[in-house]
């Protein structure tokens, strides 16, 4: 595995620089590698997807345990680096592709459910955890390093103010579980922050089932456009899930939801069953009523 000091010789060589707009934070702290791989509990053989490979060293931690990675960079640069480093490696697939663009599913039809351990980008974490969370019928788990600002929010209580949409939508459909802290100096260059290393599994059945979860998205994503706003404000235009403003009143009754509250208090499995008692109210708005 790399050292800091190749790391570094590496950048002078390719005449590259580690891009901060883009969040590149290279993990080189041999221990952390280590602690990254054995929490992943990787199978021999088994096919591993890595986003943000950088300079493949998480991917040499990941084939030292017998995996087979499917690396994908989105930097030019980063990307030379590693198909030098491993276009002799059957064991790797090297993609050159912006994750966030990227069709998850295509793959998953080709090799199975994902597994993902990586380092994520920084400056798209959030985005790529809602990206898995859409289409999670395509991944088994998620072994993924955070900001640990961002790891917390995803396990945060209703009613914090770490408490988001993300939240939400995760603790109706995964397990996370935040398995331990990395300080900046394993990363090149070193952040300012902590990182912290995340579990998220999508087991089947969920934890919570919804009849629709794109509603459930929508009533989760309105509820949260102004904190401190009570549900009354933030779901006053009903339209939005094919019901009259009546239909939504009904529907909070049936579910105990008081529309004083604000969405931010609500619990998962509150927000899961007001979804199904709204679509309900919608079968009966559209005369689907048996």
């Amino acid at each position: 595995m790399s050292t800091v000091s190749e790391i570094k010789k590496t950048f002078r060589e390719q005449g590259l620089t580690p891009k901060k707009w883009m969040g590149q934070n290279l993990l080189v702290g041999k221990q952390y590698l280590g602690k990254i791989v054995q929490a992943a509990q990787l199978e021999p053989g088994e096919s591993i997807v890595e986003v943000g490979a950088g300079f493949g060293v998480l991917t040499e931690a990941l084939l030292e345990k017998g995996a087979k990675v499917v690396a994908l960079e989105v930097d030019s640069g980063f990307f030379r680096v590693l198909e030098d480093k491993f276009s002799g490696s059957p064991d790797v697939e090297l993609i050159h592709a912006d994750a966030l663009k990227f069709d998850f599913r295509a793959l998953s039809q080709r090799i199975g459910k994902l597994r993902v351990v990586a380092n994520l980008p920084y400056n798209i974490s959030s985005r790529l955890l809602f990206m898995f969370q859409e289409n999670r019928d395509a991944f088994s788990s998620l072994h993924i390093l955070l900001q640990r600002e961002v790891a917390e929010r995803f396990v945060a209580k209703p009613g914090t103010k770490d408490y988001g949409v993300l939240t939400v939508l995760l603790g109706v459909t995964a397990e996370v579980k935040i398995l331990f802290h990395i300080p900046g100096k394993a990363f090149f260059p070193a952040p300012e922050v902590m990182s912290s290393f995340l579990s998220v599994s999508f087991p089947d059945p969920p934890p919570v089932t919804v009849s629709d979860p794109r509603l459930l998205t929508t009533l989760v994503k309105a509820s949260f456009t102004g904190r401190r706003k009570t549900l009354r404000n933030t779901l006053r235009n009903a339209t939005m899930f094919g019901i009259s403003n009546e239909g939504l009143i009904q529907a909070a009754q049936e579910t105990n939801i008081d529309l004083a509250r604000r969405g931010e208090t609500l619990s998962p499995a509150e927000f899961a069953r007001f979804a199904d008692a709204i679509v309900f109210e919608r079968s009966k708005a559209h005369g689907y009523r048996s």
